[in-house]
């Protein structure tokens, strides 16, 4: 037991226990040795009592000769025996003197004071003898003595038993029921410091678990739980907590993405404000110039009035074309989940869309030509795919200096369908890519003002496609050229 440790917990539960269980023990010790010992004495002095009683009956039924033969009998019969040493002595009290007696033979006693004392039993007798000194036993101590009359009185019965080592071994207490007790204390002490030993295994490893969970220490000890139905209730509490903390994490992460998005939001509207703000100024600039000079100059002649009119015409229109291209962008990006989509074909779609491009002059000297087999049937909306193959036309006309723009289907997969919308002209410098669908992003803007453009129609395209679930993307094509590669989903019946 010295080299078993206790911890704090577990002595604080080992300990009570253990204490009454030896408390209970040393109590059941006593008790049971109390109780056996004068069990065993009260067994012997009752058979004193028994041989006492039958031969008093003997002497007061007269027959004599069944009296002198129990008495030999005794003598007989507890040979060997824990009453081997008991005295009985028969005396007339009218005579005062012994007419019968078995075992060990003791000195006459004093029959007067025996008549006087009357009958009695004790195991502590002072006078007995005629000349008033204790009964002498010699070496031996005296166990119990008893006196009984007859009916008449004419007979006393002296019965005396000394303490031998027979009958001293027959009254005494046999440690086996404690030894047996202190052998099942022992093992339930060891049974109960191993048993809370463990569920103190148990309740440390929670401890240290609460306080790694206080700490906010990301380690935490699940490995040191027992296996048991205790260690998997603390396993569970620790995957909970654990689930907890990484929902908690989830949750800020989700948080910090979600802060960051409303962050770049804010940063495009403000970026796009300013880009509006920029954008709106160089037209109203213009036209406010040309109105200010016909004002101070009211006898201007008519050809260069006609001239700052126009001038001024063309700069209202595009002002015109650029609120209008940039309202289509915000309801794109505001209003995405409200924009109808239907079963539609998309060859139908570039079909229309070509004749209105060649009719409309879009596509000036260039060839516009598409490849899109009939029954290509995709979830979408007409106007606004339409309104993709438009501005897709109209840059490419504008910038490219190709002789040849087109569409054409080039895979198909089961949720997807892949466009590439391209044309024949000199492309882009690489590092240009990347922006061209920013908002007012122009390769040369001189050049690009120059031909109306407002640097929203590339940011529109890209804007309806995310719309209708599709992606897009631009890369210069090895031939000479733009390429720009669009998906638009499948329609499922």
């Amino acid at each position: 037991m010295a080299s078993l440790k206790l911890s704090n917990y577990q002595a604080r539960i080992f300990i009570p226990i253990v204490v009454l269980i030896w408390g209970f023990v040393i109590f059941l010790s006593f008790f049971h040795y109390y109780r056996s010992v004068n069990y065993k004495r009260s067994i012997l002095k009752a058979n004193i009592d028994l041989i006492t009683n039958r031969v008093v009956e003997s002497f007061e039924s007269d027959d004599m000769v069944a009296a002198n033969k129990f008495l030999g009998w005794i003598d007989t019969y507890y040979t060997t025996t824990d009453l081997d040493d008991v005295s009985v002595a028969v005396f007339d009290t009218q005579n005062e003197t012994k007419v019968a007696s078995a075992g060990f033979q003791l000195p006459m006693p004093n029959i007067s004071e025996l008549k006087r004392r009357g009958e009695f039993s004790t195991s502590d007798i002072d006078v007995l003898n005629e000349d008033g000194t204790p009964i002498d036993l010699g070496d031996r101590e005296l166990f119990y003595y008893r006196t009984r009359s007859t009916a008449d009185g004419k007979y006393l019965v002296q019965t005396v038993m000394p303490l031998t080592a027979m009958s001293a071994q027959s009254i005494a207490y046999s440690p086996v029921f404690i030894i047996t007790i202190v052998i099942v204390a022992i093992v339930l002490t060891f049974i109960i410091y191993f048993f809370t030993a463990h569920l103190a295994k148990n309740i440390t490893a929670l401890r240290d678990f609460v306080d790694h969970a206080v700490a906010e220490k990301d380690t935490i000890p699940v490995e040191d739980f027992s296996n048991d139905e205790l260690g998997d209730i603390s396993r569970k509490i620790v995957e909970l907590h654990i689930e907890r903390v990484k929902a908690m994490n989830t949750l800020e992460h989700e948080h910090q993405i979600a802060l960051k998005v409303t962050e770049e939001k804010s940063q495009m509207k403000r970026q796009l404000t300013d880009n509006i703000n920029h954008e709106l100024k160089t037209p109203i600039g213009i036209v406010k110039g040309y109105i200010d000079t016909l004002l101070e100059n009211p006898d201007i002649d008519a050809d260069t009035r006609n001239h700052f009119l126009s001038k001024s015409a063309i700069q209202i229109n595009r002002l015109s074309t650029m609120l209008n291209d940039i309202s289509t962008i915000t309801r794109l990006e505001e209003s995405a989940s409200t924009i109808p989509t239907e079963k539609i074909d998309f060859q139908e779609v570039v079909f229309t869309t070509a004749n209105d491009i060649v009719e409309s002059g879009i596509n000036k000297n260039m060839e516009f030509v598409y490849d899109i087999p009939f029954d290509t049937f995709i979830r979408g909306n007409f106007n606004l795919l339409g309104s993709v193959i438009s501005n897709l036309a109209k840059n490419a006309a504008n910038y490219s200096e190709g002789t040849e723009m087109g569409v054409k289907l080039i895979n198909k997969n089961k949720n997807f369908y892949t466009f590439s919308f391209y044309d024949n002209g000199k492309g882009v410098d690489p590092t240009h890519l990347p922006h061209l669908f920013d908002r007012f992003y122009r390769v040369d803007s001189g050049r690009s003002r120059k031909n109306g453009g407002t640097g929203l129609g590339l940011p529109i395209v890209k804007s309806s496609i995310l719309t209708l679930g599709g992606t897009i993307s631009v890369r210069n094509r090895k031939g000479g050229g733009l390429e720009y590669l669009f998906t638009l989903p499948v329609w499922h019946d």
